[in-house]
């Protein structure tokens, strides 16, 4: 998985500066993402980050939205769909605390009170910078640096794709499935028990992480306990660990 810029800085919580936009994304705690909606947030991304997947199909027998980018397929549902947009705003104020976020026509433009002008903007020409980063803020990645099967997140894309084809609402969607028991265990809720279990740790503490260390945290912790179970096995009498895969050092850098 690669990273951008200063992992540290990632790690340490700080707002992540996107290049060419000028804005810098707040990182939210888990507690506060518990707070905004985990489904919702999570949602969120998942419409940004892949937005093909959740729009193309608006392209389909017409042709003259076949040349559109990414972002203006995502500008085209944000006018089409009043839910998607009021999600997308909700999900913007909570990641641009400080900024004061302007969707129009074609294009996201943020300003702050002490100044008058647009300071940021979001434009098809720093989109995929802006997905970059999302992704890799709030979106968690596996120990081979591929994109999990987290099922919440691939229903919630099945969901989203059949609202923008029927014109209905999500949060209606999503609270029926709520009711009724039909949505998956809470991605966060696993982390969070996981890692206090596993580390004997006071699990308030991790809701006081940012989503990225949370992930960080799990990716250490799982890429430890197998390296660890190899090291057990290979140095145990009359054991054969030749049809085992050797397991990167837990120590080594997880994101190269």
């Amino acid at each position: 998985m690669d990273i951008k810029g200063d992992l540290a800085q990632i790690l340490s919580g700080m707002p992540i500066i996107v290049p060419n936009c000028n804005v810098a994304i707040t990182q939210p705690t888990v507690k506060d993402i518990c707070a905004f909606g985990e489904d919702d947030f999570l949602t969120a991304v998942q419409i940004i980050v892949n937005v093909e997947r959740f729009v193309g199909e608006l392209r389909q027998g017409n042709p003259q939205l076949e040349m559109l980018s990414d972002f203006h397929l995502l500008m085209m549902a944000l006018s089409q769909d009043i839910s998607i947009k009021s999600l997308i705003s909700e999900f913007f104020n909570i990641i641009f605390p400080n900024y004061k976020v302007i969707i129009e026509r074609n294009l996201i433009n943020f300003k702050i009170e002490e100044v008058k002008k647009n300071i940021g903007q979001l434009n098809p020409m720093n989109f995929e910078e802006f997905q970059f980063y999302l992704k890799k803020l709030f979106l968690p990645t596996g120990i081979d640096g591929d994109d999990p099967d987290y099922n919440p997140a691939n229903e919630q894309a099945r969901q989203i794709a059949e609202k923008l084809k029927k014109g209905n609402e999500i949060r209606n969607k999503l609270n029926q499935e709520k009711n009724s028991g039909q949505v998956s265990q809470s991605l966060i809720g696993s982390y969070t028990s996981i890692l206090s279990v596993g580390m004997g740790m006071d699990i308030n503490i991790f809701y006081n992480y940012t989503l990225f260390q949370l992930y960080d945290s799990f990716l250490r912790y799982t890429a430890k306990i197998q390296y660890d179970f190899y090291m057990r096995v290979s140095t145990m009498p009359m054991m054969d660990t030749s049809e085992m895969k050797e397991p990167n050092n837990w120590l080594d850098d997880l994101y190269k």
